[in-house]
This record gives structure tokens, sequence and C-alpha cells, in this order.
């Protein structure tokens, strides 16, 4: 196999590498001011591994890429708040750059046919980025309406709430629900119940795909022999 073909192969992989190291280490990041700018390099490496990934069937990676440029512009200028306005567009920009993302992988996952290595990381990243959509959701909500939410982890003093909002996305997601964070509008707490379906959903309907995809290749080998 050529090292481009092996690339190609494990370009989720890559991805699924960048998005692991931000989602768990940037909690760890964050506190210290002269580190945290390496969460948001991890972000924007794994932003750019996504587009990567992406393939360019029905220009899903075209528009990735045309999007990808003021998604980065304006998350990092929305960091330090250069511009007013500037975080409340780079949630938005963020929020429509993970929408697309999980078209593009959903599409690419229903064309497969043969299960690989390739395709289970795919699917991984693809939930980790549900993730991220909605907790760029929240956090679009959070900055617009401070009331939106509460807990503990939201009174720290920090620059940015994206890996608070993160971690409430993956505990409403799989709907473990500690209530360290809790949504005190009907709005904030609408939202945290279509994440919960969508969760729910992703592990019943994705998880039998891959199932049934591998035992019905498992079959046709079989009925090759």
């Amino acid at each position: 196999m050529s090292n481009k073909a092996a690339e190609k192969r494990y370009r989720f992989g890559f991805l699924l590498f960048f998005l692991l190291i931000y989602l768990f280490g940037s909690p760890f990041l964050h506190p210290y001011p002269s580190l945290g700018v390496i969460a948001h390099v991890l972000l924007s490496t794994a932003l750019c591994f996504a587009v990567y990934a992406v393939q360019k069937a029905q220009n899903y990676r075209s528009f990735a890429m045309i999007l990808l440029i003021p998604v980065l512009v304006l998350y990092w200028l929305g960091l330090y708040d250069i511009i007013p306005f500037s975080r409340h567009a780079a949630y938005l920009l963020l929020s429509v750059f993970y929408a697309l993302l999980i078209l593009a992988f959903t599409h690419q996952l229903a064309r497969a046919h043969v299960i690989t290595l390739n395709e289970i990381f795919a699917t991984l990243c693809l939930y980790l980025i549900v993730g991220l959509l909605w907790g760029a959701l929240y956090g679009l909500l959070y900055d617009i309406s401070p009331g939106s939410y509460a807990g503990a982890l939201l009174n720290d003093d920090w620059d940015t709430k994206y890996h608070v909002f993160n971690y409430f996305s993956l505990v409403t997601l799989t709907t473990l629900g500690y209530g360290d964070i809790a949504p005190q509008t009907p709005g904030a707490a609408a939202l945290c119940q279509l994440e919960a379906v969508v969760g729910q959903f992703f592990i019943a309907v994705v998880v039998a795909w891959l199932v049934g995809n591998f035992v019905s290749e498992k079959q046709r080998k079989r009925q090759n022999r």
C-alpha cells in the first residue's frame, strides 16, 4: 500500500486522535493561561483534519474548506474579544461547520458497504462531532443569554467556556446527567432534550447499521467460499 493510500485509509484515525486529545486534554490546560492556547491550537488542528477527512463527493470538501477559514478567524478573534460579537459569530459558524461535517460524514458512512477500521473511526468521529455541535450551540445560547445555564463549572473565571460546554454536551449526549450544569430556561432545556434524543438515536441506529453490515459481509464471504 502506498503512503498516499495509507493516509487516505486512516484519515479518520488522525481526526479521532486530535479530537480525543482536544476533548480530554484541554480541561487540564485551560486553568493555566500560558498553556490554554495549546487547547485552542488542538481544536484548530482537529478542524483542519476534519476537512481532510471529508470526501470530495458532492462538493462537501469544497464547502468545508471555504467555511474553515472564517471559522478559524472568528474563533481566534472570539477568544480575545477583539471585535464586537466575534464570540457570537464564532459559536454560530462553528455550529454550521459541525453540521456540515455531520452531513458529509453521514453520507460517507451510508455509502460504505464494507466495514473497516476507517469506518469505525469515522463513526466515533461523527459521535464526537455531534457532541461538539451541541457544545457550540450551548455556548452560543449562554453567550447571548448568560442565565440560560447555571452550575459550579460556569462560575469559574476562565477566558472561555468552550471546554465546559463540550463536557456538558457529551454528558447530555450520553444521558449521563451529573447535574453539575443545568438548563435554566425552557429554550435551554429543549436544546438538552433534543441532544439526548439524538444521542440515543445515534446508538440505536448507527450501531445497528455497523453490526448489520458486518454480519452481511461475513455471510457474503462464506457464500463465496
